[in-house]
């Protein structure tokens, strides 16, 4: 409770409380207002601000104000003591087909399940919220999304490369510098110094797809990792040593962990440690990997986001199926998600399928996901069937 100068309590503090913790509401203005839009707002300021992460509380905002404006469309007002279980079920079947995008071939992408369900997820803590701190009467149903039934995920797949795969993006890292140079008649002059685009950060970009590839890291994880967790971290002590690694890589669920680094990830980064990062580093620079500094609306610090690292893996799968022909070794879209696929089953193979260093390494000990990141490729699936 923050209170005045002479000890009278003036309410709780914005931001001091979990999502399930009590917060007195007594003497809260208006506290009996049947809205929506007042709860939502009460939630954000109490439970999740300040308590969760910008980008969750920025998903979390998004999510209740999507089912603000879905039930106000249907019935006019936001009366938050008239939402039933009936009508959390008819939203989930409206995101269930809500189109997403247009995929290049014409059809309609929807909103995959796993999305639909993380909105359900924060409808139901929001309401879990109000319905403790709410005045009696407000929520005559209860809680209206309980009992309201998850959709079903489709059983996941494997999206490990196969060794072809991962030959021809090695291929295209290795040349990464070339497709960002500038090509103009004043760079093409014989005694000029090759020039990249302004934004374009190529060695970056190797060694980042290099460290996914051959350490199994999640995009948050690469985006949260700061230059202090690299060991070493000296340029030319990383081409030099055989032994490198991360220390406190920080996943899913709290945990922690040290990842080490192959010959290719350690010389990518010295390449990008040195020639590269330099030109980015501001007062506030303390992540390993930094948007350019020329990008005007860059992050204080200029740490990348998860996001970015979407488009840098996106945009080299990009530029490897322009290169190939092989149908056979074409990637489509490339996501993160797939380079660590690709190490969970290289690290299994080299191994032997030692189930104690993939829980490590991955940071993942659900049996499910193991079984997953450890599925072959579809080349080799096929290859041990083929004359059986």
């Amino acid at each position: 409770m923050a209170s005045t100068t002479d000890g009278a309590a003036t309410g709780p503090e914005p931001g001091k409380f979990a999502s399930r913790k009590m917060a007195d509401l007594t003497h809260a203005p208006g506290r009996g207002d049947d809205s929506l839009t007042v709860w939502v707002g009460r939630y954000l300021d109490l439970a999740v601000r300040g308590v969760r992460s910008t980008e969750v509380t920025g998903k979390i905002d998004r999510h209740l104000g999507r089912f603000q404006t879905w039930f106000a469309g249907g019935f006019g007002h936001d009366r938050i003591s008239t939402v039933t279980r009936r009508e959390v079920a008819g939203w989930r079947e409206h995101l269930a087909a809500s189109p997403v995008r247009t995929l290049a071939d014409g059809r309609v992408q929807l909103m995959a399940p796993a999305t639909v369900n993380n909105h359900l997820a924060h409808l139901s803590a929001f309401f879990t919220w109000t319905a403790v701190h709410a005045p009696a009467g407000l929520l005559p149903h209860s809680d209206p999304t309980a009992r309201v039934e998850l959709l079903r995920l489709p059983a996941p797949t494997p999206r490990a490369l196969g060794d072809a795969q991962v030959r021809t993006v090695k291929n295209v890292l290795d040349r990464i510098e070339g497709f960002h140079r500038l090509t103009g008649r004043a760079h093409r002059a014989l005694d000029a110094v090759p020039a990249v685009h302004a934004h374009a950060r190529p060695l970056r970009d190797r060694a980042i797809v290099h460290l996914m590839l051959g350490t199994g890291l999640r995009r948050a994880e690469v985006a949260g990792l700061d230059l202090t967790q690299l060991d070493p971290a000296d340029p030319a002590e990383l081409r030099r040593r055989r032994v490198a690694r991360l220390t406190g890589v920080r996943g899913k669920g709290r945990t922690s962990r040290t990842v080490f680094l192959g010959l290719d990830s350690r010389v990518a980064l010295a390449d990008y440690l040195e020639h590269e990062r330099p030109s980015d580093v501001d007062g506030k620079s303390a992540a390993l990997f930094l948007s350019a500094s020329s990008i005007a609306t860059r992050r204080a610090g200029g740490r990348l986001s998860p996001r970015s690292i979407n488009t840098v893996i996106g945009e080299i799968g990009r530029i490897h199926d322009l290169e190939v022909t092989d149908a056979e070794r074409r990637l489509g879209v490339l996501r993160p998600h797939d380079l660590r696929h690709t190490f969970g089953y290289q690290l299994s193979r080299e191994s032997g399928h030692n189930r104690a260093e993939l829980e490590h390494r991955l940071g993942h000990a659900n049996d499910r996901y193991l079984r997953l990141y450890t599925n072959p490729p579809d080349d080799v699936a096929a290859g041990w069937v083929e004359n059986l």
